[in-house]
């Protein structure tokens, strides 16, 4: 779930064209011939023209930009020491680059490394208190670091500029179960959902509260819905099936593992799972 959370604010951005500042003929066309291959997916070729620009004035400020594709390039590739050099780089020329600090907290997360990647959104909050991908990123790290305090009032900070920002309800909504706060949890996800009444993960993450309230008519109503959204969610199936065995309905329970395994759940965990109910 965290994961694909993650997943949704880790993705490859490119900056528009009016953001580059050159200062002769040869860089701006080598950038411009750069996104242009980006745009068609040719990384090899959008590579060659970066670097070409920077030949033609790697120490210029206007070259950050040149040093930013690069990066992005290279982490696409998943050459991370390279794309790491590059953001760094980059950095050297305009060490209040907020795009460059949040590209290279991105790298950092990818590469494990989620101590260097807290430094950099720092910078960037302390640039601009209120950024948005900043904040919760911040907060994601935080909350694994188990620093619960500090992860809620970025969460808050960011749910109250962005009321309906989908991501860090559900991040609040995590982090309240996770202290054990089920009730404003569920307060958290009813929101959402008010806002994004089709949540497949939303209805589910509220299934598995009410389960663990024993409120299980209303966790069974919330399994039934996530899995008529997301049919193929093996994950879904496994959860419901969890639910059937606190119900005692063995057979139930069973019928849902197996369908996980059919839509690509681990065989192996779902048959130790299985063999709990005997």
């Amino acid at each position: 779930m965290t994961r694909s959370i993650l997943l949704l604010l880790l993705g490859f951005c490119i900056m528009p064209q009016q953001q580059i500042l050159a200062q002769n003929n040869d860089f701006t066309q080598n950038i411009i011939a750069g996104i242009e291959a980006l745009k068609q997916d040719s990384l090899d070729k959008a590579e060659r023209h970066f670097i070409l620009a920077l030949q033609e004035n790697p120490s210029e400020k206007s070259s950050v930009v040149a040093y930013q594709y690069l990066g992005q390039v290279r982490a696409r590739q998943s050459r991370y020491e390279e794309a790491l050099k590059a953001f760094s780089d980059g950095l050297v020329l305009s060490p209040t680059s907020e795009s460059l600090l949040m590209d290279r907290s991105s790298l950092y997360m990818q590469m494990g490394k989620e101590d260097r990647a807290l430094c950099d959104l720092c910078d960037v909050l302390t640039l601009n208190p209120d950024h948005p991908e900043a904040l919760f990123l911040r907060a994601y790290i935080y909350s694994k670091q188990h620093l619960n305090a500090k992860a809620r009032l970025d969460y808050e900070r960011l749910v109250k500029a962005q009321p309906q920002n989908k991501q860090a309800r559900l991040g609040l909504a995590l982090l309240c179960e996770k202290d054990r706060r089920p009730r404003e949890a569920l307060e958290h996800l009813d929101v959402l959902l008010r806002y994004w009444p089709d949540d497949a993960d939303a209805y589910a993450i509220r299934g598995g509260i009410y389960q663990g309230r024993r409120q299980y008519e209303a966790a069974l109503q919330d399994m039934n819905k996530a899995i008529s959204l997301q049919p193929e969610n093996p994950n879904f199936y496994i959860s419901r099936a969890l639910l059937y065995k606190d119900f005692r309905k063995t057979s139930l329970a069973i019928a849902d593992f197996r369908t996980a395994i059919a839509l690509g759940a681990s065989a192996q965990e779902c048959a130790a799972m299985m063999q709990e109910l005997k």
